[in-house]
């Protein structure tokens, strides 16, 4: 048990480390940037831009950009991991269907995110658009993923599942979801930090009043160099944080699982 506890720590300390070399790294690029742009009005100095995001916190019009923005994630996450994860477990058990939809989830990764949002902007407006691109990009993601575990679930378990008769749903519900479920965790977490970064990238273009998006462009418009990178670094960390918890989660998950 001490030893088991010693390597936890160790493997916790070597994160942290790794974490904190990476925003060093990141603060250094930023100087560089500052330095080479050699003017406060395109590239604002790290601190100014902390100090401004940390001010943005205290603002309730901030807060009420971010809920919508973040709801809009929620959906859309929502909507492709559901889907995602039903195609991909009919795929398993039909190969027939998995053929069929191959070349269609091809499709549907290629698609030109630009191309479409602007497409459906027209037919959606500026507050729907950004949920239905984050899901077309984000669906055939999940599906791939969610797929590609499941075909590497133990197959000795399979034939034994076959074998006594367990009915399909059991199977699923029991046996190859609880299987899959650590790296399922892992990949929805990745796939909601994405759809953040999509949901946001698609308001900016579509300048989505109340959301995150909209207070970039509005920033940009202003010239507010230091809300607008405050607004980015936030945005960063809200994503690494979403990342981060459902990495806990899913190693929670897998040391149950074994």
């Amino acid at each position: 048990m001490e030893k088991k506890g010693k390597k936890i720590l160790i493997g916790i300390g070597k994160g942290c480390l790794q974490i904190v070399a990476s925003f060093f790294v990141l603060a250094a690029a930023w100087w560089i940037a500052y330095l080479s742009a050699g003017n406060d009005l395109l590239v604002p100095p790290l601190s100014v831009c902390l100090k401004r995001a940390v001010l943005l916190i205290g603002e309730a019009w901030f807060w009420a950009g971010f809920g919508a923005t973040f709801l809009r994630v929620l959906i859309a996450f929502a909507l492709a991991f559901v889907f995602g994860v039903v195609f991909a477990v009919v795929s398993y058990l039909l190969p027939w269907f998995r053929r069929f939809f191959s070349p269609i989830a091809s499709i549907l990764r290629s698609l030109p995110v630009l191309a479409v949002l602007l497409i459906l902007l027209v037919a959606m407006g500026t507050e729907n658009a950004p949920v239905a691109v984050a899901f077309l990009s984000l669906f055939p993601m999940l599906y791939t993923s969610t797929l590609t575990a499941l075909l590497g679930v133990d197959s000795q378990l399979t034939e034994m599942s076959k074998v006594y008769n367990v009915p399909i749903w059991k199977r699923v519900a029991f046996l190859y979801l609880p299987q899959i479920s650590p790296y399922l965790i892992r990949e929805g977490g990745a796939a909601l930090s994405f759809s953040l970064k999509l949901v946001v990238s698609a308001e900016v273009i579509a300048n989505t009043y109340e959301s995150l998006g909209g207070l970039m462009q509005e920033a940009r418009v202003s010239y507010e160099m230091p809300n607008l990178f405050a607004l980015v670094i936030l945005t960063f960390l809200a994503a690494l944080l979403l990342e981060g918890i459902t990495a806990l989660i899913a190693a929670a998950v897998e040391r149950r699982v074994k």
